[in-house]
């Protein structure tokens, strides 16, 4: 099993635990790289300590040494993408083969009921382990101390396996893969939020949140390590819980009985759209509202990170600078992730076999896809519209006057994430089962474009090939209304001929 594993993995795991550490590390190198002198690393430590709300979103300064500073800027990105890392890679190898109906085939061999979940626990391990290694080496070739990189390190290690344990339990706990990672995502938003709320009351209150707990171990000021221990007793505690339950409970099974709808559909449930907008409303609905809630932060801290530090992104396209300014040039590259998992549930469907009781009634295959695709474009519409809307409302008090063009500051960027759907929705009607990895290497490749360019690797004219720098960058930017015509024309094209080419497919 830990050899099945670790062959499923080979890509999928490596790419996120490992680009995970590389990107952290550009963080840590990037911000040192601003305060290169110890003067401009306390002016840093001391505005953002007298700030609640970038002790909330990132945390505080414990030390202003090189080491400290990247730290800083790095450890929430961290909690984040390496817990993602870590539920995304547990849910995948142990609730989602229960549901397609793998596990029924390797449970006919001499397998142990939990041997699935042990596998998974040791691959998220040894993932975790790996961006930890990544991280701690990087922080050394900045020129941090020894041990402070070390604790890094094991802080880096640390969120993954807490995040692999927790998403281990809620694996145990609902019978699809869907609302494992869901509950297993909200909870680690709320170690999150806890996180912050512990850092802006300050004192002893990071007790909180586990993920206040790994914060406090302070590389580079207190380097200390017990806080490590509460975290670790914490994992260890989720995964016992989490195997015990597995080598007990039924194939398929939850701790938490399956909820029966009802008997028959409501009026607005008449055809594979109201369907696909049924089946994923729930994660639209939370990614918008923790869109409108970044947004919120972001609208209430954008002056105080503005004075602090000259941000700039995709400025060669236009795209202005400032904090906001960023968010929303990054915010189509989310919704594109977004649109492009919700898209790719189609696949989903076809696997566990839901997909064949909807295509025996009258229902075209090109309507079928063509539901999932709109679906997906809602859901990376949505987040954007809640992202603008938060930005807007939070810069009520200081800029009223804006709030109209912030609010759709979100949406109009939506074309490019539109883009990609189109691509996915294309790749599952031509080549279905490599439509997730290609798609992802797609949008990949495009990010790795903005990093060549904003390192000056490559010239800044380069940057018009994403689309990501074609739409519009309200409200300083340029507006770029023919570019994100261009877009949506693209994005019709490719799904036209999605619909066109499914017709002829086997849908498997």
């Amino acid at each position: 099993m830990l050899g099945l594993t670790l062959r499923r993995e080979r890509l999928h795991g490596s790419a996120w635990y490992l680009l995970s550490g590389l990107l952290l590390l550009v963080v840590a190198a990037g911000i040192v790289s601003t305060y290169p002198t110890v003067a401009d690393r306390e002016a840093l430590a001391a505005s953002v300590n007298a700030s609640a709300g970038e002790l909330f979103m990132i945390g505080p300064v414990s030390s202003t040494d090189v080491g400290g500073i990247g730290l800083w800027r790095m450890l929430g990105i961290a909690t984040i993408f390496i817990s993602l890392a870590s539920v995304l890679t547990m849910v995948r190898n142990t609730r989602a083969p229960e549901e397609s109906g793998t596990s029924e085939m390797l449970g006919t061999a001499a397998v142990g009921r939990a041997a699935p979940l042990a596998a998974a626990l040791g691959v998220t391990t040894a993932g975790s382990l790996g961006a930890g290694i990544v991280v701690g080496a990087g922080f050394l070739g900045i020129g941090a101390s020894a041990t402070g990189s070390l604790l890094v390190g094991a802080q880096i290690t640390m969120f993954g396996l807490l995040a692999a344990a927790l998403a281990a339990l809620t694996g145990q706990i609902v019978q699809t893969a869907r609302g494992a990672t869901g509950i297993a995502v909200a909870f680690v938003a709320a170690f999150f939020l806890l996180r912050g709320a512990g850092d802006a009351i300050g004192g002893n209150a990071y007790w909180l949140s586990p993920f206040g707990w790994i914060a406090a171990v302070r590389p580079f000021a207190d380097n200390n390590a017990v806080m490590l221990l509460p975290a670790l007793a914490l994992t260890i505690a989720l995964a016992a819980v989490a195997l015990w339950i597995a080598s007990r409970r039924d194939l398929g099974a939850g701790l938490l009985p399956e909820r029966v709808g009802p008997a028959h559909a409501s009026a607005a449930l008449r055809g594979p759209t109201s369907l696909a907008l049924r089946t994923s409303r729930g994660a639209m609905i939370g990614w918008a509202a923790g869109a409108l809630v970044v947004g919120l932060l972001i609208g209430g801290v954008s002056s105080t990170v503005d004075d602090q530090i000259d941000l700039a992104l995709g400025s060669s396209a236009g795209s202005g600078s400032g904090l906001i300014q960023v968010a929303l040039y990054l915010s189509p590259l989310f919704a594109a992730i977004l649109g492009i998992l919700t898209t790719l549930r189609l696949r989903g469907e076809v696997t566990s076999g839901r997909a064949e009781a909807v295509l025996s009634r009258p229902v075209p295959r090109s309507r079928w896809l063509l539901a999932h695709a709109i679906t997906g474009t809602l859901a990376g519409l949505g987040l954007l519209f809640a992202l603008g809307l938060g930005i807007a409302v939070a810069q009520l008090g200081s800029d009223a006057g804006s709030f109209g063009v912030l609010a759709i500051s979100g949406a109009l960027r939506a074309p490019a994430a539109w883009v990609f759907i189109a691509l996915t929705t294309l790749l599952l009607a031509t080549v279905p089962r490599a439509a997730s990895a290609i798609a992802f290497i797609v949008i990949g490749a495009f990010q790795a474009l903005e990093f060549a360019v904003e390192f000056r690797i490559i010239p800044h004219e380069a940057l018009y090939a994403s689309p990501f720098a074609l739409v519009p960058q309200l409200p300083d930017g340029d507006p770029h209304p023919w570019q994100a015509v261009l877009l949506i024309l693209i994005a019709a094209a490719l799904t036209t001929i999605a619909t066109r080419a499914i017709r002829h497919r086997d849908i498997d």
